[in-house]
């Protein structure tokens, strides 16, 4: 019987490895013997380093992704993508009525995680469509569900998070016919230097599991939407959020 989660012998490119969400990722992809592609902005060298002690094939890349012509470069340069999963991502604060800067924030927010992602799929999926196999796991938010669940949530973020969620069906219904699924997961409240950058705090107290998410509880749910086991799932956003929404 086939072992569905096995991933030896599949190339996973993994955006935003530097973080900790595509950190905990691609630690869970290497368990699975996936040969990954780290990408970020910065050279992901430690986790390059980290991987490799699972004695899985690494290789690491800084890349901005809201560049178009050097996703398109970078994508050329490491060949057969088996898997991508993007875990890259912004969440600036700003007063988005009173602060004459936020429009700019707007654009920035909207470039990084809508754009960047964006980049990556145009240059990965046409190759994915053309050999008829391949994954693709993006990492939206609760924030699109619900818009937030504070009011310290700015709206640059709910928007662009609603937008990427919308794309996740749109590549969904391009790629089903050619046998490449694309899927998500929507993180609810993780620990995380992202969370920790929130206006508010989160009431732990007051989460239906009375406790942050582990970011290694968001990876291991990218590393299974790279798997051969969601051959028939596609255009779904997966909640991992404590049970604070339930779509």
């Amino acid at each position: 019987m086939d072992n569905y989660f096995n991933l030896s012998g599949h190339r996973v490119f993994v955006a935003g490895a530097a973080g900790s969400l595509g950190g905990a990722t691609a630690r869970a992809l290497a368990a699975l013997g996936a040969e990954l592609i780290l990408v970020d902005q910065h050279l992901p060298d430690i986790l390059h380093k980290e991987v490799l002690t699972h004695g899985v094939t690494a290789e690491a890349h800084a890349l901005d992704n809201t560049v178009r012509k050097d996703v398109d470069r970078l994508v050329a340069q490491v060949g057969r993508i088996d898997a991508l999963v993007d875990c890259s991502g912004c969440y600036h604060k700003g007063d988005w009525v009173g602060d004459e800067g936020w429009d700019d924030l707007l654009r920035s927010t909207l470039e990084i995680n809508v754009s960047g992602p964006v980049n990556l799929v145009r240059a990965i999926l046409p190759t994915m469509m053309a050999r008829q196999s391949g994954r693709i796991a993006l990492t939206t938010s609760m924030a699109a569900r619900n818009a937030g669940t504070t009011l310290a949530v700015d709206p640059a973020y709910v928007a662009s998070k609603g937008a990427l969620q919308a794309l996740v069906r749109f590549f969904a219904r391009q790629a089903a016919a050619s046998g490449v699924v694309v899927n998500a997961i929507a993180p609810g409240p993780i620990g995380n230097p992202m969370t920790e950058s929130a206006r508010q705090p989160w009431d732990v107290g007051a989460l239906p599991m009375r406790r942050l998410g582990k970011p290694e509880e968001v990876g291991w749910p990218l590393a299974f939407l790279c798997t051969k086991a969601t051959g028939f799932m596609t255009g779904v956003v997966i909640d991992v959020n404590s049970g604070i929404h339930f779509s």
